[in-house]
């Protein structure tokens, strides 16, 4: 049996508990989201990469730089049911200037990302060189490659060390060259 103190006790902390809860409940979706983003940043940190950076057996080559488009399809892994390119045909010609043109959606940043093999095709082949992009060593081929996205990030510092962030070891020369290779010369000169 249990006395009036007992009672009391037992429904202030039932009163409190209640309080407590009812306070955590507006923070309670952040706190069940941030649990699930966890869960996926820790899934994507402990799943392996299919796209070997330094695979010993790949070939290292000096880019003349025509790509290949032959037959490709490519879907985003989290969207396999709705393709991005069908049967992409291409050829980019050396010393030739290529505008990809499309709405938004059309595969414009994903035939880059495919080159720069972020991605790999489902279908089809892609040649650099008339050398298949599979089996090319990846961190030399892009090395050699220079990107500007079409929302390009800069760095809060100068001109000078944001093309040192894509290649520390530059030289005055090869910094120079850069700006010449992407008309950005005479403007930042």
């Amino acid at each position: 049996m249990y006395s009036a103190g007992d009672v009391i006790a037992i429904f202030f902390g039932v009163l409190v508990s209640f309080f407590a809860i009812t306070g955590v409940m507006p923070f309670w979706q952040a706190i069940i989201q941030g649990r699930i983003a966890g869960k996926l940043m820790f899934d994507l940190i402990d799943s392996s990469d299919s796209i070997d950076q330094d695979d010993p057996k790949a070939e290292k080559i000096d880019l003349k730089g025509e790509i290949k488009f032959e037959s490709v399809e490519f879907a985003y892994p989290s969207k396999n049911d709705h393709k991005i390119l069908q049967k992409f045909t291409c050829t980019f010609e050396i010393g030739k200037t290529t505008a990809l043109v499309g709405p938004s959606g059309a595969g414009k940043s994903s035939i880059i990302q495919l080159i720069m093999r972020f991605y790999d095709p489902l279908g089809g082949v892609i040649l650099i060189d008339d050398k298949n992009l599979k089996t090319l060593n990846l961190r030399h081929l892009r090395s050699q490659i220079g990107y500007v996205s079409q929302e390009p990030v800069l760095f809060n510092t100068t001109i000078r060390k944001n093309i040192l962030m894509g290649k520390p070891n530059a030289t005055e020369d090869e910094i120079i060259s850069a700006l010449k290779q992407t008309n950005a010369w005479e403007f930042v000169n």
